[in-house]
Order: C-alpha cells, then structure tokens, then sequence
C-alpha cells in the first residue's frame, strides 16, 4: 500500500513540477566504442569491464530526481550506477571524473557539498517532491524545509567516494558545472572507472 501511495505522490509531484533548470542530456554512441552500449530506451550508457564492473550513467529518471529541489542552478546532472561484479572491493574515487564541453573547457566534478550549496542557492522556495516524502514518513504534513534539511536531502542521493564491496551496488547523481549555452555536447570521463570520454548531448539523437 506505502508502495502505491509513493508513486502516486511520484506522479503528481513530476507532473507539476521542472525539478531542475536545465536541459535533459541524451547518450550518443560512438559506433567504433564496441564495449559502450545504450539502454533499449536509449537513456543511458552501460559499459562493462569483465569480470570487474559494471556502469550505467544517464540522466536521472524522474524518480531518482525527486529528491532534488526545484532550482536554477547551471548544473550537468548525471545518475550513476555501479555494479561490482568481482569477488573484491572496487574503489571508486569520483573526484576524478570530468566533464570537457566543445570548446574543450574541462569541469571538474563538483563535491556534493558543494553541488548541494549550489542547488540550494538556485532553489526557488522548498522541495515539493521532498517536502511531500518526508511528510509520509513522519506520518504528519511537513512544514516548508529549511537550507541545511535540502542539503540533507541533496547529499543524501549524491554518490559519494566508497570502496563497493564484492557483488555489491552503489548508485548516486553527480555533478558537473553546466557549460553557459543552453544546448550543449559534453564528454564525461568517470576517471579510473571508464577513462574513455561518453559522450551527452542536450539534443536528442535518431
């Protein structure tokens, strides 16, 4: 019952509500990249190491952005899935990941810290989709939410530097800083991860 209930309130919430300022980011292949497949709904990349890992990165579903809080932050905004597929811990060291635009501007990736700071700056007003979550589980309607609760929040689905353990995930959004035009291409480099550039684009590939 919770289940139905969460997703009606997802729907409602994605429905009547731009969750972030910024333009969906699409997948575009590079037919000579044989390692590099996109999902059947052509959302994401998946790039497997054998034996090793496996990666799915795209733009956050609806679901998984349901926790961010409506803002004009210029952020590039990715969600970030990791699978351990071997018997030992894989280290991920996400301060290595890059975003280059096509003027070849390299942007680091940004801190959850400070990717929370940022979309809390931009936030026009409180969460909807956090505010109407949280007020479930407290099992009473919740107030409007102050900077640092957000910042919870933001922190909360962001991936963090980890050790996975063996056959184990772990999943998050990251955070690039937004090239300034409004239709961009940006290549994302997931450092000792995957060191070959994905590329994403705001325009939608055939």
């Amino acid at each position: 019952m919770k289940r139905e209930i969460l997703i009606a309130l997802f729907g409602v919430i994605i429905a009547g509500v731009p969750l972030l300022a910024q333009e969906k980011l699409y997948p575009v292949r590079d037919n000579k990249e044989a390692p590099v497949l996109v999902t059947s709904d052509r959302s994401a990349f998946v790039v497997e190491r054998t034996f090793n890992y496996k990666i799915t990165i795209g733009f956050p579903s609806d679901d998984n952005l349901a926790f961010v809080p409506d803002t004009n932050a210029p952020l590039v905004v990715l969600w970030l899935r990791i699978q351990n597929l071997s018997q030992r811990p894989v280290a991920v060291s996400t301060e290595k990941f890059t975003s280059t635009d096509e003027q070849n501007k390299v942007y680091p990736v940004l801190a959850p810290e400070d990717a929370a700071n940022r979309i809390v700056a931009g936030a026009s007003g409180g969460s909807i989709g956090t505010k109407a979550l949280r007020g479930i589980s407290l099992g009473k309607a919740a107030g409007k939410l102050t900077d640092e609760q957000l910042r919870e929040d933001v922190l909360r689905y962001s991936l963090q530097a980890t050790q996975i353990p063996a056959g184990s995930v772990r999943e998050g959004l990251i955070y690039f800083e937004a090239p300034p035009q409004k239709k961009f291409n940006v290549n994302v480099v997931l450092g000792d991860l995957w060191s070959r550039p994905l590329l994403f684009s705001t325009s939608k590939q055939k």
